[in-house]
């Protein structure tokens, strides 16, 4: 039987969190998958792990050297057969039915083109940080991106070649290129969803590429044009849409662009003068980048 599914995995020195990623797929109650994984030049115990594996559903690809995060996961999509790809991060886990209960949602979604989940955060030690809970409608994601990405990208499942007919990771974009991805997605009509269950465990650590300050700047301009093509997503709310030049601005100010970010807000405030104080979408923003600056570490 051809599998339905390949689960795209690239690892860059993934030790010592790998294998628990690794175990928690091939322990999956969903078993007809090809489970990819892309060694990006790792130079810890990644390599000698691999070559240990011999589940059949394996297809394992060594890179001589490190090429990045966002071409690597374009040369794992080259290599993909399957209707479907799920994404799983080095760092991460599975819950035993994420397979299982995405793959039942799109079968029985056809017009849905991608799906995510609520999930976990865990520390080093696997210890309970917090959850996201995120939307879980097509109309209550795409008005809500500009609080913040409504999907974490190891728990997301998405259909193939809707990826693939957007260019799939796109290279502009070095730090949030799984957000660029959802976004260009809705831009081209795609419908989205999120499974109501924590089905992914997210580990938060010091290590991590996400909390590197030194980042900062890639982080800041990556979002400014984030929230422009949000503003572009076709049947975005008038909240949203105004929501958008505000996190613009921020992203810009940040950057040190301070007449381009008092511009964008002050076109935010003529695109609606009167709906400004009552957004709700706005204010939730402005709480959730003050949560942010009392507690960076937080997810």
């Amino acid at each position: 039987m051809q599998p339905q599914v390949t689960v795209l995995l690239t690892v860059y020195n993934g030790m010592p969190y790998l294998p628990q990623a690794v175990e928690s797929i091939l322990a999956q109650s969903f078993t007809n998958f090809t489970f990819l994984i892309l060694n990006n030049g790792s130079s810890d115990g990644t390599t000698n792990y691999l070559d240990s594996l011999t589940d059949p559903r394996l297809h394992i690809i060594h890179l001589p050297k490190n090429i990045g995060r966002t071409p690597v996961l374009n040369k794992g999509m080259e290599q993909i057969t399957t209707e479907f790809t799920a994404i799983l991060d080095a760092d991460d886990y599975a819950m035993p039915t994420r397979l299982e209960r995405q793959m039942n949602f799109l079968q029985q979604r056809p017009e849905i083109d991608l799906v995510g989940s609520h999930v976990r955060y865990i520390n080093q030690s696997g210890n309970t940080l917090g959850f996201d809970h995120f939307y879980t409608t097509h109309a209550s994601i795409r008005d809500h991106l500009v609080l913040h990405n409504q999907f974490a990208h190891a728990a997301c499942t998405f259909r193939t070649a809707a990826a693939r007919a957007v260019g799939c990771y796109s290279p502009d974009f070095p730090y949030a290129q799984d957000f660029a991805l959802w976004i260009a997605m809705l831009r081209n009509n795609c419908r989205v969803a999120n499974v109501s269950e924590i089905l992914a465990f997210i580990r938060v650590h010091p290590g991590q590429a996400t909390r590197d300050l030194n980042l900062m700047r890639v982080r800041s301009a990556d979002n400014a044009r984030l929230a422009k093509d949000i503003r572009c997503i076709p049947g975005l709310s008038a909240a949203a849409h105004q929501a958008t030049f505000f996190r613009e601005a921020g992203a810009e100010y940040r950057l040190g662009n301070h007449a381009k970010a008092l511009r964008l807000a002050w076109q935010g405030l003529c695109d609606a003068p009167l709906r400004l104080l009552i957004n709700p979408i706005l204010w939730k923003r402005v709480s959730l980048t003050i949560q942010r600056r009392l507690h960076p570490m937080r997810p």
